[in-house]
């Protein structure tokens, strides 16, 4: 008995349920409001040898994006006449980055409309035409579920809750707790079912009378799509900066890359070294500072000797005997002087030649211990090493100061012995920040160091990014020609596989990424030797930020 009045009751509330729909029971069914949809933007795209546009309805206006076929640059500065049939010719208003806009009420009706752009950019005059579908308002998807209020604003939903309530008190007093449990539990799982029903039958809210609601219009968001290609609109191309070139076939020097340091011009470099032992005094100006310009000759600082005790003793011994024999030369050339007329010229001269020897000795020998040492720069440049303080204790061929010119530089680079003699035709270094510095050789050492064979290079074109002793990339172009096409690093990426791969547009919106075989070059740039046909526009600028596009 209680599997039948379940049964029954399930098949009582389903019946319930189709009878309300389809409409049969309501003669207002054909007025009812049409549903809202979301579909995308109308758009429209065409290109031709040098103009892009892309044109798409927006806020009820035409917008318009002009760029650049090969480098996808916005081109500012245009006029743009638009004209169709049936539809007013209208001048596009210039925007910001290569974008214009232009009213387009016409738009609010459904249909193909056939544009016709007449473009002026500089000396660059175009047509371009094109066809513009804007969909019907009913082909928008339905939208989703109406909200309880909507329900509970439907009569039929109101009678049919009353019917299962009733049914289900009665069914509660016929059969035993544990089957009417069960029971209530399908009643609810019909009666749900029955609502969803009344929900999406057409008219039951009975809001004939509202006026239509247009469809919205979404914008295009950037997305992957399923054979790996990326949806990519102009608005957001703006947005990153997305630019292009065109890949042309050329041939280079095939390329190496080597590990080197930056280290100064020997011949522009110097170190003050302490001549002596002793202590470190102040120069007029004071201890001269890392990052100080200074000139050569230029006094740095001084250095005041140490003198040994026993050195200091016998330097005492020796300048009082030089006093005492300078004294009795002095007496012996008055007294010959006073007896000049009776004694020969030759003795007085020997005398004075005595004596002024003694008076030099002397001055030799005063107050040694006292004497400062100036310690001059050696070249003129930017103190990069200044190991001195006030009073410090030296001690003979300590490195005091380290001057170097800093547009005077060389790259020293390691090099494998597998390698023979370099005929190398160009050189250049990349620093930490991606800088290319050209670069002239030099020379190789004709011994090894560590198993490996340094190369030095002079550096060119300075930039503030070689700081001495610092790696870089040295990058020397020998060998045979190479064919291939040269792109920035940066527009080789990788993928999700881990391969090196670049973007590649296909139309103005459409991107594919390529598999590539990439070599080294100078630095900044690499050389595609496969993967990417000739004539290929390959993303430069913004493919890291079009990689990541899920």
């Amino acid at each position: 008995m209680p599997r039948f009045v379940a049964t029954a009751l399930c098949l009582l509330l389903t019946l319930t349920a189709a009878a309300a729909h389809g409409g049969d029971d309501h003669d207002h069914a054909e007025d009812s409001a049409p549903m809202v949809g979301v579909s995308a933007a109308p758009q429209l795209e065409i290109a031709d040898a040098n103009l892009e546009l892309v044109a798409e309805i927006a806020d009820r206006k035409l917008r318009i994006y002009l760029d650049q076929p090969a480098t996808n640059a916005p081109i500012d500065g245009a006029t743009i006449q638009v004209t169709a049939d049936g539809i007013p010719a209208g001048t596009a208003t210039a925007k910001a980055d290569g974008t214009y806009e232009l009213p387009a009420p016409w738009a609010d009706e459904p249909g193909t409309k056939k544009l016709k752009f007449a473009v002026t950019a500089g000396d660059l005059k175009s047509d371009l035409a094109g066809d513009l579908v804007v969909a019907h308002a009913g082909e928008a998807p339905p939208q989703t579920d109406a909200g309880w209020q909507a329900l509970l604003s439907a009569g039929p939903a109101w009678i049919i809750a009353g019917i299962a309530a009733l049914l289900g008190f009665v069914v509660a007093m016929v059969v035993r707790p544990r089957r009417a449990l069960a029971i209530a539990l399908i009643a609810t799982a019909a009666l749900a079912a029955g609502i969803d029903d009344v929900r999406a039958h057409e008219g039951d809210d009975h809001a004939q009378d509202e006026a239509p609601v247009s469809p919205q219009v979404a914008a295009a968001t950037p997305r992957r799509l399923p054979d790996g290609d990326v949806l990519l609109p102009k608005s957001t191309q703006r947005l990153l900066r997305v630019r292009t070139q065109l890949g042309t076939p050329q041939s280079v020097r095939q390329s190496r890359e080597l590990i080197g340091t930056v280290v100064p011009d020997p011949s522009s470099f110097g170190q003050v070294q302490a001549p002596m032992d002793g202590r470190i005094e102040l120069a007029e100006r004071g201890i001269s500072n890392v990052g100080q310009h200074v000139e050569a000759g230029e006094v740095l600082a001084y250095l005041s000797p140490n003198i040994p005790i026993a050195d200091l003793g016998t330097m005492q011994q020796l300048t009082a005997e030089v006093a005492g024999k300078l004294k009795i030369a002095e007496q012996k050339l008055a007294r010959l002087t006073r007896i000049a007329s009776v004694v020969a010229q030759k003795d007085i001269e020997d005398t004075r030649a005595e004596m002024e020897a003694l008076r030099e000795q002397q001055r030799v020998l005063a107050l040694k211990d006292v004497e400062r040492i100036p310690l001059k720069a050696p070249v003129a440049g930017i103190i990069s090493v200044a190991n001195v303080r006030a009073g410090q204790v030296v001690t003979t061929r300590d490195t005091l100061f380290e001057i170097v010119d800093p547009h005077r530089l060389w790259i020293e680079a390691i090099s494998g012995t597998e390698h023979g003699a370099p005929n190398i035709t160009a050189a250049y270094a990349s620093d930490p920040d991606g800088h290319s510095i050209k670069l002239s050789y030099i020379g190789r050492a004709p011994s090894l160091r560590q198993q490996t064979q340094p190369m030095q290079f002079k550096v060119e074109e300075q930039h503030e990014g070689l700081i001495i002793g610092s790696a870089v990339k040295v990058f020397v172009q020998q060998g045979d020609l190479m064919e291939g096409i040269v792109v920035p690093g940066d527009a080789v990426v990788r993928g999700s596989e881990g391969l090196p791969r670049v973007w590649v547009k296909e139309s103005p919106q459409l991107f594919r990424p390529m598999p590539v075989r990439v070599a080294p070059l100078d630095g900044v740039n690499v050389l595609l030797v496969g993967g990417v046909p000739a004539g290929s526009r390959i993303v430069v600028d913004g493919a890291e930020l079009i990689n990541q596009v899920r």
